[in-house]
């Protein structure tokens, strides 16, 4: 199997198993508009809460396809094709990560925006946030596959994913958010928060398939 090949399979089986970016998108948008109800109706509090609770909500929405991403490819014998297709299991995991993130979880960035904007945030934070939110996503996905790669085929996968993934998860949270706060307070340090989501993400979108690699790899063994 080429790469290409395995990238638009990939495509197809994101929007013909998850609904595509239906899924992520609901489940974001629903946290966004559930969270004011425990936070309260202030609107300085729903403001200085925002950013934060934003950037929880991108979080839960990539964890919700990670437990299927290699799920399925472990139980039915999938990942034995991988492993003899020549292409090394660590660019199979970073194809398929790649591929999720751009058939399912693009439109988080924009709900993002759509988000701060109705949590009251200016719309220079609301802009520094889904600019955020989108420079963080590769990472976010990457990282949610790599927990995937190493928690396939056990039993309450999903729990083991969001306890391996949301530690490794939590630099880009902070500083996607932190783009926002600084847009909020104008200290000018928008622009050092986005660059250090951009440089964590390229980290993750290096170092992730190279675990979930290993981890695919140990279970064949």
């Amino acid at each position: 199997m080429s790469a290409r090949g395995l990238f638009i399979r990939e495509a197809r089986l994101a929007f013909a198993g998850g609904g595509g970016p239906a899924g992520p998108a609901a489940f974001y948008l629903a946290a966004l508009a559930l969270a004011p109800l425990a936070i309260g109706p202030d609107a300085a509090i729903l403001a200085a809460a925002g950013p934060g609770v934003i950037v929880f909500g991108a979080l839960l929405a990539s964890l919700q396809g990670a437990e299927r991403m290699f799920a399925d490819d472990a139980s039915d014998g999938t990942l034995e094709l991988y492993a003899l297709s020549g292409l090394p299991l660590s660019a199979c995991a970073l194809i398929k990560a790649l591929a999720y993130t751009l058939a399912a979880f693009w439109p988080a960035p924009v709900i993002a925006g759509m988000g701060a904007l109705a949590y009251g945030l200016s719309l220079e934070a609301a802009l520094a946030l889904a600019a955020g939110i989108a420079l963080a996503a590769p990472g976010l996905v990457f990282i949610a596959a790599f927990a995937g790669a190493l928690a396939a085929g056990l039993r309450r996968a999903g729990l083991i994913i969001a306890l391996i993934a949301a530690p490794l998860q939590a630099p880009l949270l902070v500083f996607a958010a932190g783009a926002a706060r600084a847009a909020m307070d104008g200290t000018g340090l928008t622009g050092a928060n986005l660059m250090l989501a951009l440089a964590f993400s390229l980290a993750a979108m290096v170092l992730a398939p190279l675990g979930a690699g290993a981890a695919l790899r140990a279970r064949l063994e």
